[in-house]
């Protein structure tokens, strides 16, 4: 499994997210109609360091307009490889601040923001699978 020590920039993980959240394959048209603001001078790069570091795959190819389009999804090894790239950022910011600061902002929220509440329980559900070993 490929490792990048630089993760994704923003238009990579953009386009993650879009692939992610169209539940089916997508090919690189139907990424620049999902969000306009990205041509396909951003696409084709962000797909090609995707394609490498295995969080996505070629799934299928399919003509579109009388061209042969790749379609895309995540592989099924993508949430480790994410996983990887999160820690290998919290190790380095380690080095930068304090432990508590780092694990306060994963809870913290902005003002008005419910998200912090459902991030504590997530966290508090994922210690406890881990202390009775339905996680390793």
């Amino acid at each position: 499994m490929a490792r990048f020590k630089n993760g994704l920039n923003k238009k990579e993980k953009q386009v993650l997210e879009i692939i992610k959240n169209a539940g089916e394959p997508i090919t690189s048209n139907e990424i620049m109609m999902k969000a306009p603001e990205l041509n396909k001078n951003a696409v084709q790069p962000a797909i090609r360091t995707l394609l490498a570091m295995g969080l996505i795959e070629v799934t299928d190819t399919v003509m579109e307009r009388n061209i042969v389009s790749r379609c895309f999804a995540m592989t099924k090894d993508a949430p480790e490889i994410i996983g990887n790239l999160f820690l290998d950022e919290f190790r380095s910011l380690q080095k930068l601040a304090d432990k508590d600061d780092l694990f306060a902002a994963l809870i913290t929220t902005k003002k008005g923001d419910k998200s912090g509440k459902t991030n504590i329980e997530d966290l508090k559900e994922l210690i406890e699978d881990y202390k009775s070993g339905r996680r390793k």
